[in-house]
């Protein structure tokens, strides 16, 4: 209405801050339960669910609530790192708002006498006991956030939590995260008031179920909605904008007797919007957006890189359009989920390792650090390196290890020194494409510098490894080739050739490369069909190429295609075009 006051978006009292018309969504309705499905780019971390995460920092004070990830990894290189830039964004800094992996700061009551009473009962005070700080995350209103991942399936056993985040959702299997809810409980004295008790936020983009490791069990979640429900508590949150601005409005204006009477019209709105979100109809709120919603951001140029690149993969998850079941044609048509386990994370040192420790070998379950390490390495704007071992019954990639332009091969031995510090028979087997042999003689060669890179760190120090380079001579692994010796190694029917097993969380890059790799159909001098890998993956942009191109899957190749491993694959020289159908 024109005659309502408004707050002056030029005085100095205001922020201005911006969210896309979806975030002001969330935040008007602010659910118990928020299931979103957007696309890439659409701020489902830095601002829906740490807009959520703030909310709570008042609404709850002292509460425990819980945040997981698929790898502890990914927590700590990415989902800890883009919800730090979202509470910065909304004036949250580090060491002044919260504290990460420490103790928090002690305050007597004496030194913070004016603060509102229900802060001050647990200023920097979780209601909840801590046992170790390593992975907590705790905010001056006492709430306090545990991390855990699902490669780490005890990180949150055993603890009672009011709410629980997860990002990337569509990798968490069914079973795995419904045990983590049950350790949602508890409080309800304390907590039941508030409309985030026992409740979840969980985001992702659009699942695709043809590939391995990805899940879409929250589409099932888009039943519960009750859309009237949620409309009412939309009505209500507008009312409740209004009076919250015309209660700004009087504040500016120094008006005693209008700033009383517009606070309790305000306060009047918040009980009834409140009231509208415990309603058992409006807990639950489903929504599946594209990332045209942060167009403002990305800018119309983004969208157009995004399709000219791959097109295909931009259905799903730019567009969020459900994919649809269609013949493909995979490289590694015969991989399945057997080829991976997904319990190759050492409970006792997964509890020793915190958000702020950097992990090594020990951290891996089924690596042993008195045997010799295997190595598939592959150079170029991405350096890959495939880590395996043989147990006696499988032979199991236990990590994978890489860098991107401009790092090189001095940043990637670092990688590899810093993680196998702990290891004790320190010898590396490396194989390579041939062509890292080129200058040999000059002792310029890529697979020269890898192993004086190893066995010498940075600062010209020996480091006690001994890197034996195992392609030195080797001809080349035609694509052809290695498409008959895959489908033979991978259908574990040939006893005399090993079985792959990889671990699900520690070589995520190289999962994500085997299973996408598409292969197509070219002929050869002769002018016969043979089988080769798609690489076009490979011109992507350089920070989508780790869990997006073929580049990892090369790694594996020199790690699997041994001269002895070769010969024993019936018909190993001979073309085949084969049968590539998705899995």
């Amino acid at each position: 209405m024109s005659w309502r006051k408004t707050v002056n978006p030029k005085s100095p009292n205001v922020a201005i801050a911006f969210a896309n018309w979806l975030s002001q969504l969330c935040l008007m309705i602010l659910p118990r339960f928020l299931y979103m499905i957007a696309g890439r780019g659409s701020s489902k971390t830095t601002d829906i669910q740490v807009e959520r995460l703030v909310e709570m920092v008042y609404d709850m004070p002292g509460a425990p609530v819980a945040w997981v990830a698929d790898t502890y990894a990914n927590l700590q290189k990415n989902v800890l790192r883009t919800v730090k830039e979202g509470l910065q964004l909304k004036g949250f800094y580090e060491g002044t708002h919260y504290v990460i992996g420490k103790r928090p700061p002690e305050f007597s009551p004496v030194e913070v006498p004016d603060l509102p009473p229900r802060i001050k009962e647990h200023f920097w005070k979780p209601y909840n006991q801590i046992g170790t700080y390593n992975n907590t995350m705790i905010f001056f209103t006492g709430l306090n956030v545990t991390f855990g991942s699902l490669d780490r399936p005890a990180s949150l056993a055993g603890g009672n939590y009011v709410h629980l985040f997860g990002d990337e959702v569509k990798y968490f299997r069914k079973d795995r995260i419904s045990n983590m809810q049950k350790a949602i409980r508890g409080m309800r004295i304390k907590y039941g008031h508030s409309p985030f008790y026992r409740g979840h936020t969980f985001t992702t983009d659009m699942p695709d179920t043809d590939k391995i490791g990805q899940y879409d069990w929250i589409l099932e979640r888009g039943k519960r909605m009750k859309t009237q429900a949620l409309m009412l508590v939309l009505k209500v949150a507008f009312v409740l904008n209004e009076a919250l601005g015309e209660y700004a409005a009087a504040v500016e204006s120094g008006d005693r007797e209008e700033i009383a009477k517009k606070k309790r019209v305000w306060k009047r709105w918040e009980e009834r919007w409140t009231a509208a979100r415990l309603h058992k109809d409006a807990h639950t709120m489903f929504y599946i957006a594209s990332s045209y919603v942060n167009v403002d951001i990305l800018t119309p140029e983004w969208f157009d890189d995004a399709f000219s690149d791959d097109f295909l993969d931009s259905k799903t998850t730019v567009l969020s359009m459900k994919p649809k079941p269609e013949k493909g044609e995979l490289f590694y048509a015969n991989l399945q989920d057997r080829h991976f386990y997904m319990d190759g994370t050492d409970p006792d040192w997964a509890a020793r390792f915190g958000l702020n420790d950097e992990e090594d070998c020990r951290i891996l379950k089924y690596h042993n650090r008195r045997k010799a390490i295997d190595c598939g390495l592959d150079f170029g704007n991405m350096i890959s390196m495939t880590l395996a071992q043989d147990d006696g019954k499988y032979y199991r990639c236990t990590k994978f290890l890489y860098t991107l332009s401009p790092e090189w091969i001095r940043q990637l031995a670092d990688k590899f020194l810093a993680y196998y510090k702990p290891h004790r028979e320190k010898t590396l087997n490396i194989w390579y494409d041939r062509a890292a042999n080129n200058y040999a003689k000059a002792k310029q060669d890529l697979a020269t510098q890898m192993k004086r890179a190893i066995e010498v760190d940075g600062e010209g120090n020996k480091t006690g490894w001994k890197v034996i380079l195992m392609s030195e001579g080797q001809g080349n692994i035609y694509q052809n080739e290695e498409y008959n010796f895959m489908m033979e190694c991978l259908a574990e029917q040939n006893p005399k050739l090993p079985k792959v097993r990889i671990d699900f969380y520690h070589c995520k890059p190289l999962r994500c490369s085997l299973e996408d790799a598409p292969m197509k159909k070219k002929p050869n001098s002769k002018g016969s069909l043979v089988v080769v890998k798609d690489k076009s993956s490979e011109k992507l942009p350089i920070h989508r190429l780790p869990l997006e191109s073929t580049n990892p899957s090369d790694s594996f190749k020199y790690l699997m295609m041994k001269r002895d491993l070769r010969r024993k694959v019936g018909g190993a020289r001979k073309v085949n075009v084969g049968e590539t159908s998705v899995r």
